[in-house]
């Protein structure tokens, strides 16, 4: 099992929204193998079986906090409180939000959870991404690979504690 999992949600076709992926996209480029990248699409539900024997999960979605476009937060569940979608039962599916309180509901929620919600500019079908996000996603890749280093430290450091 890798030591971090990384969990990009998001429409690749939507401008800003597509920034869960296109972290993925970057991240994928990396040459290490603790790090497991989940491309989740749009559905964030189907996120919530990528929660199952992970300890260190991290999120990265376009998420509307009121910000400047490309405001980036770092945050637990805990530390949020997230709205539920007006319309669940959309076409679209569930979103991050609703995919959060079912997981939390079925305890299945990881013990280390992270997510990093990056306030998009436009999220218009055929968009490209912002200048704003293109500059935050560069920051959350940074974000991904410290805490990957983190992660790998207390590993590492653990390991030499428990005798064999």
């Amino acid at each position: 099992m890798a030591a971090l999992t990384v969990i990009g949600v998001g429409n690749r076709l939507r401008g800003d929204d597509a920034v869960g992926p296109l972290l993925i996209d970057a991240l994928s480029m990396l040459p290490d193998s603790e790090l497991e990248l989940v491309d989740a699409g749009s559905d964030a539900l189907g996120i919530l079986e990528y929660f199952e024997d992970r300890r260190q999960v991290i999120i990265v979605d376009a998420c509307s906090m009121g910000r400047e476009p490309g405001g980036l937060v770092s945050f637990t569940p805990s530390q949020a409180e997230l709205v539920l979608d007006q319309d669940p039962m959309s076409l679209h599916g569930l979103g991050l939000a609703e995919a959060l309180r079912m997981g939390e509901s079925l305890h299945m929620l990881p013990k280390d959870l992270k997510i990093i919600g990056i306030e998009p500019d436009s999220i218009q079908f055929n968009a490209t991404l912002s200048q704003p996000v293109q500059r935050a996603l560069t920051i959350a890749v940074k974000i991904v690979r410290d805490e990957l280093e983190r992660v790998t430290i207390e590993l590492d450091t653990c390991s030499d504690c428990i005798e064999v």
